[in-house]
């Protein structure tokens, strides 16, 4: 059995601690001490001996190590001490310090950090140790720990991060430290990202370390986990001018639409350059968050859960794009502008030889020229355009398209230009339970508002997520964005506008969308006249509303399911109109509504059919007047449209006023009444279209559109009206060309 003492009163054995350390066996005689207290085993082994004290019993089997040699074996700073005390290897800290975490050496903790502490000492980057000797004590040494920067970094005020040498700002323009993420080149890659509002989170998801010679050219050394891809040469400093298209932002609300003019337009110019691509090729979680994760259980609650994806996102950037980007959005106030300056701009950076180039000069630098010389020219095209630049990183001095004097860089700071790649942060957890815990909050929160509970594809809401009419309000319906089709112009009696559908994957329900439509100009409190309310599932899908107005899809856009169309096709010319939409979920529950305010564009005009009458009015005028000639030029003007008289009027004077000025040979040649009841008729031409009806020539023209209409194959369910959802309905849809009569206004007459 080997030597030892016998405690009668446990009936247990102690076995010498040397015999522990040499005999594998010796384990098994100490199973029956788990039950035991230490306290009460070494108080009963004390009874048993003749030995005053522990230590006296623990002196009684010899020295715990040899410190004649090499220190004991005790690393580092360690001091070797042979006697046997309690609790200790016989490795002790100088007096004042304590054991590193992971016992490699004894560091001074009122003065240092420690680097072994799992997060790196909380350095951003390195954590660096020096051996120092202890003043009172030389021969003795203390480790002292701390934060240092690689290569072209230099290490921040706080004393834990690092700024890089080119980016060290100073003074009151500076972000403050709280605001910044951190300095290090694509650090964004190690915090995590917020896809509801797209943007990066202060929360460091990811450890930095630069133990791996992670280099590339012109950049100082990257953290490791870190995959730079620079892109090819000809994918860099290329500028894209966009399409013009029309600019949806003023195709909603109050909307100032010329029909002689267009819609108003929008381009974007972008120059991309210094541009890399940015992978995680291997992952080591910061001790923050490992932190976290360790405390997170399936049994934490949901508030617990959207906390840390609060501070940490809900998701961490894969890949990226980093680089240096100027966009330039430029704004036309209408499309023949647009065209115009277009022409224009090619006309003059065209050279004319055996085949024809443009010149280097770029759109957006010709139009910039214009804008600068505008006070000193009459150029008027120029009015009403505007350009916004922004610039995120600086131009490289190798990049022509984008550099300003002053400002050039040779190798500029990468920028995140675009992410390409997310995963969800709770993929990093192993542990399905809590794995599938922190997924169910991230839900939540996405599309619950943290007040419910996603089941399948709807959310059950907390009780305390009801509104006021006692129906669940933790997944509201969004307000719609109506607005003007942007391929369907309108004309003088049609209008199309659309919108996109607002049914998300997840939670509400939309049942149906209420259309109302009123022309307001007539009435002086427009919020007593409602006008005429139409739903889209019932009446206008269904195919049991007015001819008049028809739901479908703008052509060229059928594999977008998720955009709604309606077309009005007998309105009144030169009027104004509201038109307004909101949703109906299968609550019940109405959105915002969202409304688009629009003039009707001025009445067709036969300008020949108007200059024969204003021939025949000044034959009629022309010398005596009778009686019989008099009644037949008052007949002929009041039987004609409002914008027809206006036109003979213009016709008239450009012809004979000579003679004499139409509104004064009315008076003379009809009287004062008759003349005051055929002039008091151009007042109902608004002042749009009375300058409009003036242009030198007008040519009628019709436009033949092609549109989508589309009728529902599902009955809805009668009785409780809420309680189908659109977007279960089956639709089809059948090509049709609406014919869209218009005035072409020109400024040279051709007869």
């Amino acid at each position: 059995m080997g030597q030892g003492l016998w405690l009668p009163v446990s009936k247990s054995f102690v076995v010498p601690p040397v015999e522990l350390s040499i005999n594998p066996l010796a384990s098994c005689k100490t199973d029956v001490l788990v039950t035991e207290d230490p306290a009460d085993v070494r108080e009963e082994s004390l009874l048993a001996t003749h030995f005053e004290t522990v230590d006296d019993l623990l002196s009684s089997f010899g020295p715990v190590r040899d410190c004649t040699q090499s220190n004991g074996g005790c690393s580092r700073n360690f001091k070797c001490v042979s006697e046997r005390k309690i609790d200790s290897t016989g490795c002790m800290c100088p007096t004042g310090l304590r054991p590193m975490k992971d016992g490699s050496g004894c560091y001074d903790y009122s003065k240092g950090i420690d680097c072994s502490d799992g997060s790196n000492g909380g350095c951003e980057q390195l954590c660096l140790q020096q051996m120092i000797p202890l003043p009172q004590e030389p021969n003795e040494s203390a480790i002292y720990m701390f934060c240092g920067c690689v290569e072209e970094y230099r290490l921040a005020p706080d004393g834990r991060s690092c700024l890089m040498l080119t980016d060290i700002c100073e003074g009151p323009k500076c972000l403050r430290p709280e605001d910044r993420l951190n300095d290090t080149l694509f650090g964004e890659m190690l915090h995590g990202y917020e896809n509801k509002t797209q943007k990066v989170n202060q929360g460091r998801v990811f450890q930095m370390s630069f133990r791996e010679n992670n280099f590339i050219k012109d950049f100082p050394q990257l953290a490791d986990g870190l995959l730079v891809i620079p892109l090819p040469v000809e994918e860099q400093c290329r500028g894209v001018l966009s399409e013009p298209r029309p600019d949806l932002q003023k195709l909603t609300g109050d909307v100032r639409y010329n029909e002689a003019m267009g819609y108003p337009m929008v381009q974007q110019w972008r120059v991309r350059s210094n541009l890399y691509k940015v992978k995680l090729s291997s992952i080591s979680l910061s001790a923050g968050f490992a932190n976290v994760l360790k405390i997170l259980s399936p049994q934490s609650s949901r508030e617990e859960l959207h906390n840390v994806l609060h501070l940490y996102g809900s998701h961490y950037i894969s890949e990226a794009l980093y680089g240096s980007e100027l966009t330039c959005t430029i704004r036309f106030p209408s499309k023949k502008v647009q065209q115009q300056l277009w022409l224009q701009y090619q006309k003059e950076t065209t050279e004319l030889g055996s085949k024809k180039e443009l010149k280097s000069m770029p759109f957006i630098t010709y139009l910039s020229g214009l804008l600068t010389a505008q006070m000193l020219s009459e150029d008027q095209l120029i009015l009403g355009v505007e350009i916004h630049c922004e610039e995120k990183g600086r131009c490289p001095s190798s990049c022509h398209l984008c550099r300003r004097a002053g400002k050039e860089q040779v190798s500029p700071t990468p920028v995140l230009l675009e992410i390409n790649r997310i995963t969800p942060l709770y993929s990093l957890i192993h542990e399905n339970a809590t794995r599938e815990a922190l997924r169910s909050a991230f839900m939540s929160l996405y599309w619950c508002s943290g007040k419910g509970e996603v089941i399948e594809d709807w959310c059950r809401c907390d009780l305390t997520a009801f509104d006021d009419n006692g129906l669940p309000d933790c997944s509201p319906l969004p307000s719609p964005m109506f607005r003007l089709s942007p391929s369907m112009e309108p004309s003088s009696t049609v209008v199309a506008l659309e919108w996109l559908d607002l049914q998300s994957p997840i939670g509400s329900k939309v049942s149906d969308y209420i259309l109302h439509h009123k022309k307001v100009d007539e009435y002086t409190d427009t919020e007593l006249y409602t006008g005429e309310s139409l739903s889209l599932a019932d009446d206008l899908l269904s195919g049991l509303g007015t001819s008049c107005v028809a739901a479908g899809r703008s052509h060229g856009e059928t594999s977008e399911n998720s955009l709604y169309s309606v077309i009005f096709k007998c309105l009144e010319p030169d009027s104004l109109y509201k038109f307004t939409l909101f949703a109906v979920d299968t609550h019940g529950r109405h959105s915002a509504q969202s409304s688009v305010t629009l003039r009707t564009a001025c009445p067709l005009v036969d300008d020949s059919k108007a200059e024969e009458i204003a021939d025949r009015i000044y034959t009629l005028y022309n010398g005596y007047t009778s009686g019989k000639e008099q009644q037949i030029a008052y007949n002929t003007l009041m039987e004609v449209s409002a914008s027809m008289l206006l036109r003979v009027q213009h016709h008239y004077n450009s012809l004979y006023e000579k003679f004499g000025d139409f509104v004064w040979r009315s008076e003379d040649e009809l009287g004062p009444r008759k003349a005051h009841l055929v002039l008091r008729r151009l007042e109902k031409v608004s002042g749009h279209c009375s300058g409009l009806l003036r242009s030198a020539h007008i040519q009628g023209r019709i436009d033949t559109m092609p549109y989508l209409i589309c009728r529902s194959e599902d009955l809805r369910t009668s009785g409780f009206v809420w309680y189908n959802i659109l977007k279960d309905n089956k639709v089809t849809c059948e090509e049709k060309m609406v014919p869209m009569p218009r005035n072409m206004y020109g400024d040279s007459k051709g007869r």
